[in-house]
């Protein structure tokens, strides 16, 4: 399975390598005719107000909207400029849909009306158009990044560094995904543990001696809506909740004892 979305109906898209499967809750409807996907290899699927988004292989980007499907042909009059998506969120703050490609730089949509335009953010060449990771970020706009930096994007405020590898270690790690949680916290998987970002800085480093597992390389994290931490390595699969910053406290009186 490369891609996992829901639909305004509530049913489970499972894209993958051969075609796409959606299951209602009681049976699967598979869909892998090339009349309808240009390219049977799902890369990443994402839900946009009412319809699917669904990025082919390196044929573009397909939309379905209202069971209907369109393919807007790569380096056509009004296609996009790319082949080949990694990965695309939409950005809660303005509901554009952001599109990171794996050699043609950073795009967006900013509206998913007709007729729908595509306009490049960063130019492959340029720093910002090398990172070939989005991801979302809920406090509004998106989080780019590649093995060895982060940035974010916002339509107001545009790109800006956050941090580098080097941030986090003396020794060279390879940042492998990241995950921002609602609390303005950014997760960082990488080669050597889970990095929790906060304010600038390292707030937590999560290694082997927290309990992440035997093996010291983080592969996958995300952050679900009961804000626990989801992380993958070679051997396992966890989660994991801060209960340093509890939203109630407790009232504490401080007495002074007299002689």
């Amino acid at each position: 399975i490369t891609a996992i979305e829901y639909d305004a109906d509530g049913n489970l898209w499972l894209g993958y390598s051969g075609g796409i499967q959606i299951y209602n809750g009681r049976y699967f409807q598979t869909i892998r005719d090339q009349q309808i996907l240009k390219d049977p290899r799902i890369n990443d699927l994402q839900r946009w107000n009412n319809d699917i988004w669904v990025a082919t292989g390196n044929s573009g980007l397909h939309r379905v909207h209202k069971g209907t499907w369109t393919w807007f042909q790569p380096m056509s009059e009004t296609g996009p400029g790319f082949y080949e998506i990694d990965s695309m969120v939409v950005d809660p703050a303005t509901n554009a849909l952001v599109i990171a490609t794996n050699n043609e730089g950073i795009w967006i949509i900013r509206s998913p009306e007709e007729p729908v335009r595509f306009e490049q953010l960063a130019g492959k060449n340029t720093p910002y158009g090398t990172m070939d990771h989005v991801r979302k970020d809920p406090m509004g706009g998106v989080y780019l990044f590649d093995q060895t930096s982060v940035a974010h994007y916002g339509v107001e405020t545009g790109f800006t560094p956050v941090l580098s590898a080097r941030d986090l270690s003396p020794i060279a790690v390879s940042i492998n995904d990241i995950s921002a949680g609602p609390d303005g916290k950014l997760y960082i998987a990488t080669d050597d543990g889970l990095f929790i970002w906060k304010d600038g800085q390292i707030y937590r480093h999560l290694t082997r001696f927290e309990g992440i597992g035997t093996s010291p390389a983080v592969r996958t994290v995300n952050v679900d809506a009961l804000n626990r931490v989801w992380f993958s390595t070679k051997g396992s699969v966890g989660y994991y909740i801060d209960t340093t910053e509890p939203e109630n406290f407790i009232p504490i009186n401080l007495v002074t004892p007299e002689p």
